[in-house]
């Protein structure tokens, strides 16, 4: 046993890596972090009880406050032996600190399975209510599949009441008692311990599948977006009812039961409850009085799916397209639908195509802005912005009906760093972002230059247009949009942006790449790769007398989801602006059979090459400044001379070499998919010279480490890291050692830093 001291804001011990101890919490608090839960340690807790029979630790483990721990070694059950050994108490305290802990994990499941349930049962309620309210006040309702099809939190293996009562009662014994109990038999004691454990993991990952539960389902009450909730539906069933003249007051009753279900829910931000609930309370109903019934009904027709709907003819419309252009188009794409092989490569389709691509482009950005001037959209302009949907006949009925529900949904494909293509247009119009580089790798203030100097445009029109939001989105439409559309639809000689159903190979559902799955694949990679979006970046206190020292910063990329069902996926540029610390932008299809994790792999690895490539610069191949970049190019132009590859070796170097036509980035990019695909778990896929130089610039995370460390293959490699990594991390501690003293706090980006030096 030893006393450690662990500071404020520490992420002191993470999930995945091997169980190194038991930390019995002395003073101060910690938190333990799930994938979505939190839970408070107090002192008397024991921080590693939870993951003492599976050997690693099953969460992120942070300090509140500035804590003190007894640390206890432990790597397996047999430890429990010898921590008793030292003093037979012991056997009642962890115990009795298992019962605390069991208990309460056991009430925290308890908790949200009735949050659950009764999420569940009142959304019903309210459902069925609604459904009644329709029919007594003669308005059709709106359908809402989802909500219909929605059904109780099934998470499997439910724990009974028995057991939850049982640690409850334990739990409040106190330590004589549990000594005399047990008779400080350590038998009993590891036996009482590890029951409680076990109920313990088992609570935790019910919690996990009943908050994921909650979060999944809860906009289906109130959505963050702009998908269908039974809120809006209430709200617009109140506005339409306004116009028959009768009472109100029926269905204004239960939209305040639901305003004050979703408060006292917890599971909404106040700010997303305030903006909501105003827009309803601010509302004059008594201006739509004088609607009469068939404009009711016209209204609610329009939204209900149903085949044979001419959704051309309502995205033209939106559009305010030019009537002829219109009628041409419409030709067009009947001509294109009636074709024999839509997929046949002659110069008469090719040109079909060409026209097609060109009408759809001008019809997107009209209808693009036309949602910023006019708000609401109906399903069939929602489809076409997101997905590339123009026609039923040519997209299919099957693939029609689920993309029209999944418009209900999109915000399954939006998170802080994954957009829909629309979503980020709608994202630089309002300033939030910049525009992309172009394909010559201008960005938008080198265009605007680029455009003054050839005289198309004055200085006035210059700064004007840097200026003016609607000129950067008119950049990004016929610059990125363009050409990654047709680049992640993967097939460039049949490339046509309208959605086809020879496009849809199995099901929508199945196809689209939701924030979920592209932030998961994304984790996968950072689970082994975790430097891979860390950047140097300088930081400075000059109050506290640092005046510039070098930190370690995690910047995540933005995904960009294209409305095209596609084959591959594009790293389109390394950062954002001039600035390392801005995010990379990774192109994705929205739709796609290929495996998302091998595609994230794939742009990654472009990433670590393009980004190396940024920061070092003109001498990104200059050997004498080490580098990824500088020792891959070296490795791989000079081959045939290393006296380190093998005959077999160097013929496997010559074989990638014409595979990737004498491109050093991609001989690269397929080793790196080896090194996360292969390596990581210890199947050997590479040479010792590549495998040298990614570990150097690409290592593993420090579990993976621990697992290789064994293997002779890697030892020497890990042995040379962790003495550079060992010198860095000194280095680290001796300023903050400074920093402190003069005065400084170590804050997040600090601790971020920190924490990086532990992976």
């Amino acid at each position: 046993m030893e006393t450690v001291k662990v500071s404020k804001g520490r992420h002191f011990l993470r999930k995945g890596e091997r169980l190194k101890g038991l930390f019995v919490v002395l003073q101060g608090s910690v938190r333990a972090v799930s994938k979505n839960d939190e839970i408070e340690m107090e002192a008397g807790s024991i921080v590693g009880l939870l993951e003492s029979a599976s050997n690693v630790y099953l969460c992120d483990y942070i300090t509140n406050t500035d804590c003190i721990f007894y640390v206890y070694p432990y790597r397996q059950t047999e430890d429990y032996k010898k921590i008793f050994a030292s003093d037979e108490k012991y056997v009642a305290v962890f115990t009795m600190g298992a019962m605390h802990q069991a208990a309460t994990m056991l009430d925290r499941y308890g908790t949200f399975a009735r949050m659950a349930q009764n999420f569940y049962s009142t959304l019903m309620d309210y459902y069925s209510e609604y459904k009644k309210l329709c029919n007594d006040y003669q308005i059709p309702e709106k359908p809402f599949q989802r909500l219909a099809s929605m059904s109780p939190a099934r998470v499997g293996g439910s724990i009974e009441k028995w057991t939850m009562e049982y640690y409850d009662k334990m739990s409040s014994f106190s330590l004589k008692f549990m000594d005399q109990f047990l008779g400080r038999d350590y038998a009993i004691g590891i036996g009482e311990i590890q029951n409680a454990v076990s109920w313990m993991v088992k609570a935790l990952v019910l919690i996990e599948k009943l908050k994921e539960y909650l979060r999944i389902n809860k906009e289906l009450l109130l959505a963050s977006s702009d998908s269908e909730d039974l809120f809006q539906m209430y709200f617009e069933l109140a506005r339409k009812a306004s116009g028959t003249g009768m009472d109100l007051e029926p269905i204004f009753q239960k939209i305040s039961e639901i305003m004050e279900f979703s408060r006292s829910s917890r599971l909404f931000p106040e700010k997303l409850m305030d903006l909501r609930f105003a827009e309803y309370e601010k509302y004059n109903f008594h201006k739509d009085t004088e609607l009469g019934e068939t404009d009711i009904w016209v209204e609610e027709v329009q939204e209900e799916y149903e085949e044979g709907i001419d959704y051309l003819e309502q995205i033209l419309s939106y559009a305010q397209y030019d009537a002829e252009k219109a009628e041409k188009f419409r030709n067009t794409l009947e001509e294109y639908k009636n074709l024999p092989d839509r997929l046949a490569t002659t110069d008469d389709v090719r040109k079909l195509r060409k026209v097609i691509t060109q009408d759809f482009y001008d019809i997107y950005e009209l209808v693009f802005y036309r949602s910023i001037q006019n708000g609401k959209m109906s399903p069939a302009v929602k489809m076409f912005l997101n997905f590339g949907f123009m026609d039923e006949e040519l997209a299919g009925s099957d693939t029609t009906r689920s993309l029209y529900d999944l418009t209900q949904e999109l915000s399954r494909c939006k998170a802080k760093n994954v957009f829909t293509i629309y979503e980020w247009l709608l994202s630089i119009y309002r300033g939030e972002n910049e525009p992309s580089r172009n394909e010559f790798d201008m960005d938008f203030t080198n265009y605007l230059s680029e455009q003054k100097k050839t005289g198309r445009i004055t200085a006035a029109q210059m700064s004007e247009m840097a200026a003016d939001n609607r000129q950067k989105v008119d950049f990004e439409l016929k610059n990125m949009f363009v050409s990654t559309n047709r680049a992640t639809y993967g097939k460039f000689s049949t490339y046509c942006p309208v959605l086809c159903e020879d496009d849809i190979i199995g099901t929508v559902e199945n196809m689209l790449i939701t924030a979920e799955k592209a932030n998961n694949a994304l984790d996968m990679i950072r689970g082994i790769d975790f430097s891979l979006f860390y950047r140097e970046v300088g930081y400075s206190d000059p109050e506290h007398d640092v005046n510039m020292e070098m930190i370690q910063k995690e910047v995540l990329p933005n995904i960009i989801l294209m409305p095209n069902a596609g084959s591959k996926a594009m790293m389109w540029q390394e950062t954002a602006g001039i600035k390392k610390d801005t995010s990379a932008r990774f192109i994705f299809p929205i739709f796609t059979v290929v495996d998302v994790e091998e595609m994230m792999i794939e742009v990654s690895g472009r990433f670590r090459w393009e980004m190396c490539r940024k920061i070092q610069g003109v001498r990104w191949n200059d050997i004498t400044e080490a580098s990824l970049t500088s020792e891959y190019n070296d490795y791989v132009q000079y081959y045939r001379k290393n006296h380190d590859l093998s005959p077999d070796a160097k013929q496997k170097v010559k074989n990638a070499l014409t595979k990737a036509k004498n491109n050093f980035r991609e001989v690269f990019v397929k080793d790196y998919q080896s090194w996360i695909r292969y390596e990581a778990k210890g199947s050997f896929r590479l040479n010792k010279v590549s495998r040298d130089i990614i570990f150097r610039y690409c290592p593993f995370n420090r579990e993976i480490r621990n697992m290789l460390r064994a293997n002779p293959m890697y030892r020497e490699m890990f042995e040379k890291y962790e003495i550079l990594k060992e010198r860095k991390k000194r280095h680290t501690e001796l300023w903050y050692d400074r920093y402190k003293k003069k005065g400084g706090e170590i804050n997040e980006e600090l601790q971020a830093n920190w924490d990086y030096y532990d992976m």
